[in-house]
């Protein structure tokens, strides 16, 4: 007789992971941070991420769950931290990557200002690529500044 197939929701959640769980979850996120970093010119390591989250001076979200009702997967992952700065705390989005992000955005979203609201931070702060405008400014982010860079040789 066949075991009965278990019944999975077509869903995706945003997943904390607690520095005390990062082991049990790394090889879950490795990739997707890896090629979050390679993609912004590798301004920290994966050791420095992982480091960061077990010292608890990082946060380390996942976002996990079906778009087929089939099976689970990692549709990204994002990493933040709490900046003390000297009139206010704000959260920083340090790096975000993922696919599928119309079934976690707004879910990502929430979970940033709840994690702002949670530590008493005053703002909320990302540098990102110009395709996110799409994605935050719905949720009530504004363009402040630009970033520009140039690599010194």
């Amino acid at each position: 007789m066949l075991a009965e197939q278990q019944q999975i929701k077509k869903e995706v959640n945003t997943l904390y992971i607690e520095p005390k769980d990062l082991n049990r979850y790394w090889s879950l996120v490795q990739f997707m941070l890896a090629e979050g970093l390679k993609y912004d010119g590798h301004p920290m390591s994966l050791k420095h991420i992982k480091e960061g989250v077990l010292l608890g001076e990082l946060q380390l979200f996942m976002m996990f769950g079906s778009d087929d009702g089939e099976k689970y997967k990692v549709f990204g992952c994002f990493v933040t931290r709490i900046q003390t700065l000297p009139n206010y705390k704000q959260v920083e989005v340090l790096l975000l990557k993922g696919e599928k992000r119309e079934l976690w955005q707004k879910e990502v979203a929430r979970t940033i200002e709840d994690l702002g609201k949670q530590h008493g931070c005053k703002r909320l702060a990302v540098l990102a690529r110009p395709g996110w405008r799409n994605f935050l400014e719905p949720f009530g982010w504004k363009v402040k500044r630009y970033l520009y860079q140039k690599e010194l040789r």
